[in-house]
């Protein structure tokens, strides 16, 4: 029987080798850094921009409510909230296109991304410095394929969606070594330098796969209009058949000027959900962005694999 591959001569072996060295460097030049995921970063509450408020107020949660929230929020993105009289009582109009804190992406106006972002406050409560506000030091709106997966379809999240992320964990920051491994609870990063990187760091995941059943939100409408029901997590980066529509992925992650043990801070949800040490973090995501920019920045910087990993305009 004849071996349809006949074995390569040394003299093909020189011959060979300049060409997939070759290859190989042109596919390193053309191709992103192993490892690495296409997403589109959004950065708020910068220097530079104006500060959102904090303040016991939940659009989402106690949308309508005249009275307060049961726990402090921090704010990111939208701005619009200065000038409502009662922020609970916000709609989709009151949002949309309006100005925000957060650095420009591909070039847009600052008014592209009017999305509404918040978290819980952490704060101290013991030592001398306790009551006293643990303020962001750098928020990031992370926006990725709908499975998380390297490059994809990323369909956009359908205008006026509220929801409420509560896949969390924590961390030192991601150049903190063993300390970067996410945990449950606020983590003991003492020693770090607080840098960027080395400082604690909450992470919130939303969920990717919806239902179809687009957001109805009338303006008198009362009450907790989040729209969890009409989305679900995936499950081994596949979304179930109840919910089989995946959309962006959003991942908010808060980066704290922080560097002590854990054990004197908490979240200001922390108590009124019966636990400590952070294990209450959530985050809240109204979607406003401007419909055709939205559009735009995911196609350009989440599904093109060829212009995903352009830093001006992806990672401002």
């Amino acid at each position: 029987m004849t071996d349809a591959t006949p074995p390569t001569t040394p003299t093909r072996r020189r011959l060979l080798l300049p060409v997939a060295v070759v290859l190989g460097l042109l596919v390193a030049l053309l191709l992103p850094a192993t490892g690495a995921s296409a997403l589109g970063k959004v950065k708020c509450d910068v220097s530079g921009q104006p500060a959102v408020a904090i303040g016991y107020y939940d659009p989402i949660v106690n949308h309508n409510a005249t009275g307060p929230s049961m726990h402090e929020h921090q704010f990111f993105g939208n701005i619009a909230w200065h000038s409502l009289a009662n922020p609970n009582a916000a709609n989709y109009g009151d949002l949309v296109g309006k100005a925000n804190n957060c650095r420009k992406v591909l070039g847009l106006s600052y008014s592209a991304d009017s999305a509404g972002y918040w978290t819980p406050t952490l704060r101290y409560v013991s030592g001398p410095k306790a009551g006293q506000l643990v303020p962001a030091q750098q928020f990031t709106a992370y926006y990725r394929s709908a499975a998380g997966t390297t490059f994809g379809a990323a369909q956009p999240i359908p205008a006026d969606t509220r929801l409420v992320g509560t896949r969390y964990n924590w961390s030192c920051g991601m150049k903190s070594g063993a300390r970067s491994a996410p945990v449950q609870s606020i983590p003991d990063c003492t020693g770090l330098s607080g840098k960027p990187g080395l400082t604690l760091t909450a992470h919130i995941d939303f969920p990717s796969c919806w239902d179809g059943v687009r957001p109805n939100h009338t303006a008198t409408q009362n009450g907790d209009t989040r729209d969890n029901a009409h989305y679900a997590y995936t499950v081994n980066k596949k979304c179930p058949a109840t919910h089989p529509i995946g959309v962006a992925e959003l991942r908010e992650t808060i980066q704290f000027p922080y560097v002590g043990n854990g054990t004197d801070v908490a979240l200001s949800s922390d108590k009124m959900m019966g636990t400590s040490d952070g294990r209450s973090l959530h985050a809240d995501f109204w979607q406003t962005w401007r419909d055709k920019e939205f559009g735009d920045f995911l196609k350009t910087c989440v599904v093109s694999q060829t212009s995903a990993y352009s830093t001006s305009k992806c990672d401002p």
